[in-house]
């Protein structure tokens, strides 16, 4: 994929999951849907903790890939786009149980992807980050970053679209 053509994948998984969140109003975005699951605002709030730590680690260090640059990027898609596997987020990850405000959650993803995407654009996305080797498969790419983001964030817009009828 072309650097451009992941910047929009990241750009338009944005804004499906914020007007995924939008669809909620404030009581909404704190009610546990069925049982077994986040409210809306936890889905939101793992997504941000997921994410807050992007733009430190694109200042942080790097080197050449001695690989494809996007040798990853299919398996993190088949993970995180099948719809079918759950799974358990890390601790430092998991949301918690305070309720959350639906403005702020949603301004501080935004904030935090405009970042992302400020970073990338001063960046080669062919370059390896060494400072977080992604579990269970080590260091991505730049790219492979932003593919698992807009995955990512993809799955937890399936999540919360699912969520829909049960607190409408």
């Amino acid at each position: 994929m072309t650097t451009q053509s992941l910047i929009s994948d990241f750009n338009q998984s944005t804004t499906e999951l914020l007007d995924a969140l939008g669809h909620f109003s404030q009581e909404q975005l704190n009610r546990v849907p069925f049982a077994g699951s986040w409210t809306p605002g936890q889905v939101g709030q793992h997504l941000l903790k997921s994410e807050s730590g992007v733009p430190e680690l694109l200042r942080g260090n790097t080197r050449v890939a001695d690989r494809d640059p996007e040798a990853l990027a299919p398996v993190l898609r088949s993970i995180f786009l099948d719809f079918t596997t759950k799974f358990e987020a890390m601790e430092s990850i998991t949301p918690d149980e305070l309720p959350k405000d639906r403005e702020q959650l949603m301004q501080a993803l935004q904030s935090n992807r405009d970042e992302i995407l400020q970073l990338i654009a001063a960046s080669d996305p062919d370059l390896l980050i060494l400072d977080f080797p992604f579990p269970q498969l080590g260091e991505l790419t730049i790219r492979e970053w932003l593919t698992f983001l807009s995955a990512h964030s993809r799955r937890h817009t399936h999540q919360l679209k699912k969520m829909v009828p049960f607190l409408d």
